[in-house]
């Protein structure tokens, strides 16, 4: 016997009937059917509660097909026009975004002269605001209303009792996110056609993504039986699009199945897939996300052209579902360049830390921000800036003869056919009844599934390395549990596959650690350093005779420059000194004493003249240099206790403040 599911607490009470803040008007939504008597706009206005015999209602009238506002008198009533047309509110509708609801009324009407006024949506605000003026903005002058402030509230006053002559107003609410929802004390999927529970599809419940690619959001019937066979094995196809590099779709399979569980524990990490244009990344990104609608390389939902608030907002959208941002490729100009890394470091840090960008109204009120709430794949040509982005990170390397054409065809046959689609929402129909059940045991198992990759080293590229493997691979074998359930795969099947997704997964884990080196703010800064000597921008000088060092002079900034007359080598310095060489020879080893600032502005200006930027702070820069002890001397300071990175040292006669360090580690890293 199946027991009730339950929801959580706070998606329960976020279904009480409420009345939401208003915000915009909401296009796009469909014209409900009648749901009581419309008004014929001549006469008596309606039969229900509060109409009498001569038409009236409350302080109001219909007159000749308009308007009209009463007053009793002994013997009878005045009236006096307000407009020139009857109207009725047909319904309210709500727009929930999972950040601001936004209410608003649709109208339609009818001249006193029979012309029909069309159906407008109305923003509830500024129907009932005394300010509004929603009835020349949505007719324009096809509608007449008298002058007068009066007359404009008592026209408001008059639609609204108007409308309710039959009953209360229709009210509905339309969904403009995908994801989980608990609607009436049971877990929904929506998407772009409606939902889907855990007996199927679910009728009555409408989702508007809006306009553009973002309606492609959209699911099938679930598949069963033979079907459903058969798309589980096209799916397991994926593991084998890249044969030389089977990582790559074992991180995108174990994607797909975690994007859904977004509701059981978030999703803080995202998959950059990158490599060199013609290596047919956005055609495998394309796969994944043809998972959960009509999408194919040529549709995808985001690219790198759109506004960060755009990609913002449609992240926010596309909650527990894959989300591809296309075309990270910031080679254009330098302006351009600079945006797109900008972009990059707003949405995967906003990923990271699960929130947006806050902003305020004109009023100093705080609104609430949008921020991805999907399982977000980048495919790109470069690698985002900063060692930090890259934990967020599963960066997915891809090359031009990685891809296997004939299983990508497979693969996108498959998709165009929707059986990948009808895969998910059957997967969604399974996972329904067990959200709650999944809230509870999915953190354990990422967390038992970091702890080993912890243990065994595989990712220690990142602190957060550890979890987005927990992450993936418990999403991995929920799918897998559920295709075992469907009989599409054995029990030893599944087994097997777990352990092929386990050790692929480890393998593109252990490539992690290449990428964080190469954008390791320490380690740019010491490569940035020996550049600009070899390329004559600075030069390291002797402690005693500020001539060159004794070694490699070269290697320290210095150009060979003829033979004096004892046939001696001269050198010459280049660029400005940034320290001083001290001879390892008597007190081994060899040190560098490095000017603090002068080096720092050096590295700062090689880096902004190769088109790219060193944006860490000098004292941060200097303090993980301290924790990761490269510093051969520092001292404790007198008043604060705290470390001091530089040292005093006596150069050329004068006492000088030095970061201390061993010369091999500035030479040759």
């Amino acid at each position: 016997m199946t027991t009730p599911l339950i929801c959580d607490k706070a998606a329960a009470m976020s279904d009480k009937s409420k009345t939401p803040p208003i915000l915009e008007v909401v296009d796009g939504a469909k014209k409900p059917k009648p749901t009581a008597k419309k008004p014929t706009g001549n006469g008596g206005g309606g039969h229900g509660s509060g109409s009498g015999k001569d038409g009236r209602f409350g302080a109001y009238r219909v007159n000749n097909g308009a308007f009209y506002q009463t007053k009793t008198k002994d013997d009878g009533f005045d009236e006096w026009p307000l407009c020139d047309f009857t109207c009725k509110i047909v319904e309210e509708v709500t727009a929930e975004d999972g950040l601001n609801d936004a209410s608003f009324i649709r109208i339609e009407g009818r001249r006193r002269d029979g012309l029909p006024l069309p159906l407008v949506d109305v923003p509830a605000k500024s129907f009932f605001s005394n300010q509004g003026n929603w009835i020349n903005e949505a007719w324009g002058s096809r509608a007449f209303v008298y002058p007068g402030q009066s007359k404009k509230d008592n026209l408001r006053a008059c639609v609204h009792l108007y409308s309710t002559l039959n009953g209360d107003i229709p009210r509905r609410v339309v969904y403009k996110f995908i994801g989980w929802k608990c609607l009436d004390g049971a877990w929904h999927y929506l998407h772009g056609g409606g939902a889907i529970g855990s007996a199927g599809p679910v009728d009555g419940i409408q989702v508007d993504l809006g306009p553009g690619h973002m309606s492609r959001y959209q699911l099938p019937a679930p598949l069963a039986g033979d079907a459903l066979k058969h798309a589980a094995a096209d799916a397991l196809q994926l593991l084998d699009v890249a044969p030389s590099r089977p990582q790559v779709g074992a991180a995108l399979l174990a994607a797909v199945a975690r994007a859904p569980l977004g509701e059981t524990h978030c999703t803080d990490f995202a998959l950059w897939l990158h490599g060199l244009t013609g290596s047919r990344k956005s055609a495998v990104a394309a796969i994944a996300l043809a998972f959960f609608g009509d999408f194919t390389a040529r549709n995808f939902p985001a690219n790198w052209a759109d506004s960060v608030n755009d990609v913002e907002a449609k992240a926010h959208q596309a909650k527990d579902g894959v989300f591809v941002v296309d075309d990270f490729k910031p080679s254009v100009n330098r302006v351009e360049a600079e945006k797109q890394h900008a972009m990059a470091e707003r949405l995967v840090r906003g990923t990271g830390n699960q929130s947006g960008r806050g902003r305020r109204t004109a009023n100093m009120q705080a609104q609430a921000a949008p921020f991805n709430r999907s399982m977000m794949i980048v495919t790109a040509e470069d690698l985002p800036r900063g060692a930090s982005l890259l934990g967020r990170l599963l960066v997915l390397e891809i090359g031009r003869d990685d891809v296997n054409n004939a299983t990508l065809t497979r693969l996108q046959e498959a998709a165009r056919a929707g059986r990948f689609a009808g895969l998910m929402a059957a997967y969604l129909q399974w996972l329904a009844p067990r959200i709650d059940q999944f809230k509870a045991e999915l953190p354990a198992a990422v967390e038992q599934f970091r702890n080993a990759a912890q243990r065994d080293g595989f990712a220690s590229s990142h602190p957060r390395a550890g979890d987005i493997y927990g992450n993936l691979l418990a999403g991995a074998e929920t799918f897998l549990e559920f295709l075992q359930d469907a009989g599409a795969v054995s029990s030893e099947q599944s087994d097997l596959l777990l352990i092929d997704l386990e050790t692929n997964l480890q393998a593109a884990f252990k490539e992690q650690g290449a990428y964080q080196s190469e954008q390791d703010e320490v380690e740019r800064f010491l490569n940035l350093l020996r550049a600009a000597f070899i390329a004559g921008d600075c030069h390291i000088a002797n402690r005693l005779d500020q001539g060159p060092p004794k070694s490699r002079p070269h290697a320290w900034g210095w150009r060979e420059n003829g033979t004096d007359i004892s046939g001696e080598r001269l050198y010459n310095p280049q660029g400005d000194c940034c320290g001083w060489h001290v001879d390892g020879s008597t007190n081994p080893p060899a040190e560098v004493w490095l000017e603090p600032n002068t080096a720092f502005k050096i590295v700062q200006e090689f880096s902004r003249r190769q088109g790219d930027a060193f944006l860490l702070s000098a004292a941060s820069l200097w303090r993980r240099m301290v924790e990761r002890g490269l510093f051969l001397k520092v001292e404790p300071d007198s008043k604060t206790g705290r470390v001091k990175t530089t040292v005093k040292r006596t150069v050329a006669g004068r006492s000088v403040r030095v970061l201390v360090l061993s010369a091999e580690l500035v030479e040759s890293g």
